[in-house]
């Protein structure tokens, strides 16, 4: 299967090696130059919790019109608000059979890909593995959990059942669920993301420092609780108790620091529109308090502020 990844940093690359050991062929696409020329010389790089470093030797690319398309699969790994700006420019590449999948964190980028190509299938997923950056298209995956990957719609099930073999290993457990399991999957993924990125961003706190500080946990926890209540307006009931208890197990095993503190700390654009913004949107349709997202949404966008001006 021709398959290529919109995105060659933490995620994106964990994904394209597991197609690509799979025997797939392969190609990344990242707007980064030093990171596709990185690819390209030297190979991508992933160190395992074995110890074992693993290289691929696969192609990279800032133009997707530079592959000989159509692709079978094209699993977009970009920040939510690149979303658009990568399904348009993966237009070359995209034939009436091409198979979208997002696992990007946040909600709205289904929407975005729907709206780029509405004959296409889409497919919808969530990921909580922990992979950091060592250097420019090296990365170390600390933490292997499973990929839950299902349709947007329902008559695409075994379409997802494909993609799943694409990625599955015995080290790399993938997933297939029906569409209301999995958007029930893709909030409880949600409501972590909206406790634990913002806050490490504004407090810069690595993951191993900010466990232990009970102050900042707690708001984490009471962020979590919060976008629980706006996930079960939407019609998608989750525990609590459950995904706060799960938000410590993850703490406790993941190192590093948090893809929202490592976008500040390189002084890039964070997703936070499409974490806690997008809660505040659903909040705000379905008539449920969010004052905790709000928070953390204008101080993040305040911080982005200071970093345009050069004052952060």
């Amino acid at each position: 299967m021709k398959v290529v990844v919109m995105g060659g940093g933490q995620m994106g690359s964990i994904y394209g090696a597991a197609a690509s050991e799979n025997g797939h062929a392969v190609w990344f696409v990242d707007a980064v130059g030093a990171i596709v020329d990185a690819i390209n010389d030297r190979g991508l790089l992933i160190d395992r919790r074995d110890g074992r470093r693993d290289v691929y030797r696969v192609p990279a690319t800032i133009d997707p019109a530079t592959i000989d398309g159509p692709v079978d699969l094209l699993l977009f790994q970009t920040k939510g608000w690149a979303t658009g700006a990568a399904a348009e420019a993966a237009r070359p590449i995209v034939g009436p059979a091409t198979v979208l999948l997002t696992l990007q964190n946040g909600l709205g980028n289904e929407e975005i890909l729907r709206e780029a190509y509405p004959d296409n299938p889409v497919l919808i997923g969530m990921s909580v593995h922990t992979v950091i950056t060592v250097d420019t298209a090296h990365y170390a995956h600390t933490g292997v959990r499973d990929t839950h990957l299902g349709p947007s719609r329902a008559a695409d099930l075994a379409r997802a059942e494909v993609v799943a073999s694409v990625f599955r290993r015995d080290d790399f457990p993938v997933e297939v669920l029906p569409e209301l399991e999995i958007r029930t999957a893709q909030w409880s993924k949600f409501v972590l993301n909206c406790g634990s990125l913002p806050v490490a961003a504004l407090t810069r706190l690595r993951t191993d420092v900010l466990r232990d500080e009970a102050l900042p946990f707690a708001v984490i926890d009471d962020l979590t609780r919060e976008t629980c209540e706006i996930a079960k307006a939407t019609g998608v009931t989750l525990d609590p108790e459950e995904r706060v208890a799960f938000q410590h197990e993850l703490f406790a095993t993941a190192g590093g620091r948090a893809s929202m503190l490592g976008d500040i700390l390189a002084h890039r654009r964070t997703e936070i529109d499409t974490i806690n913004g997008a809660a505040i949107l659903y909040a705000e349709r379905y008539g449920v308090p969010a004052p905790l997202n709000r928070a953390v949404f204008n101080l993040v966008k305040g911080l982005e502020k200071a970093i345009e001006l050069g004052e952060s």
